[in-house]
């Protein structure tokens, strides 16, 4: 048992055991329900991708599918749960049991029904990354110079009023200072699942200085990805280059915004060191060896996303 609890903000898992028929809880992905167990404790929002080498519907059609996979392979695995809100977080808490939140990454499956929110949230989604590298109808991706779309803004107040969390991840810059923006107005909050620093590694996918620490203001949350080409320019990637982006968010004020994002089963390749998520606590280890506080990383590996769940999914 190791001696960190963990909760990750984005993995494509769900994805990949959906497109390949694998088990969620054993298989031989980079993540597994058996292997988050090895944590003290754990919470995992698994996200489930609309690729975007399909169309509007088919991407609709397999989230539902991706559900069912889920909710049955739940059924079979009772210490692990589905959670939608604080309360039910605080149970699996209380009773030892490893925790799962539901999101979509890429708004396309909305097409141009935004009562599919409605039923999304119905069926247990609570984060919704806005889009992934291709634009939407709901706007531009960070390969764009586009902001939100009039369908964009009123997806956005939708997720807010239903209770889903919008995630800027992936989002072009106009877009992610829009929705930045709407949520101040709305007195909401938005959050970057998976962006690093563009400060450490300049890449459009990363978070500027100014939008960190407006979605940090907010009260939102900032995941750290393991997506080497978003942690440096150099040929080699390792634990070094992700300890680089979580200093530099902290030096920031993002002691309380800072979390792990990992996008496990996301990418290709992962920093030497890391193969599955087993190896997240080296993170950790590395964080202690520069004479960081136990209460520091536990903060970054699981108290900060924890807070967050507890004041805006209540």
């Amino acid at each position: 048992m190791k001696h960190l609890p963990l909760f990750d903000l984005h993995c494509d898992t769900l994805y990949e055991t959906h497109k390949q028929n694998k088990s969620l809880f054993e298989n031989d992905l980079c993540l597994s329900l058996a292997r988050l167990s090895e944590y003290k404790r754990f919470c995992q929002i698994l996200a489930m991708w609309s690729d975007h080498r399909i169309g509007e519907e088919e991407a609709y059609t397999r989230f539902f599918e991706a559900h069912d996979m889920l909710t049955q392979e739940l059924a079979e695995h009772t210490d692990i749960k589905l959670c939608t809100c604080e309360y039910d977080l605080a149970q699996c808490e209380r009773d030892g049991h490893g925790a799962v939140f539901l999101a979509v990454e890429g708004g396309k499956l909305i097409a141009d029904d935004l009562t599919r929110l409605d039923t999304l949230y119905k069926n247990d989604v609570r984060f919704l990354t806005l889009v992934w590298n291709d634009p939407s109808r709901l706007g531009g991706s960070n390969l764009t110079d586009e902001g939100l779309t009039t369908l964009g803004f009123d997806a956005v107040r939708r997720c807010f009023s239903l209770g889903i969390i919008p995630d800027v991840s992936h989002a072009s810059d106009k877009m992610t200072d829009e929705v930045i923006a709407l949520a101040e107005e709305c007195g909401r909050v938005c959050v970057a699942t998976h962006s690093n620093s563009r400060a450490v590694c300049d890449h459009r996918r990363n978070l500027t200085d100014e939008r960190f620490c407006h979605i940090a203001r907010l009260g939102g949350i900032v995941g750290i990805s393991l997506a080497p080409m978003h942690l440096t320019h150099d040929e080699v990637c390792t634990i070094d280059d992700i300890v680089r982006h979580i200093e530099h968010y902290l030096s920031l004020g993002g002691e309380d915004t800072v979390c792990l994002g990992c996008d496990l089963d996301g990418v290709d390749i992962l920093p030497e060191g890391i193969k599955t998520v087993s190896d997240i606590e080296k993170i950790a280890e590395a964080l202690g060896r520069i004479n960081y506080t136990d209460d520091l990383i536990e903060k970054i590996f699981y108290a900060n996303a924890r807070n967050f769940i507890s004041l805006w999914l209540n």
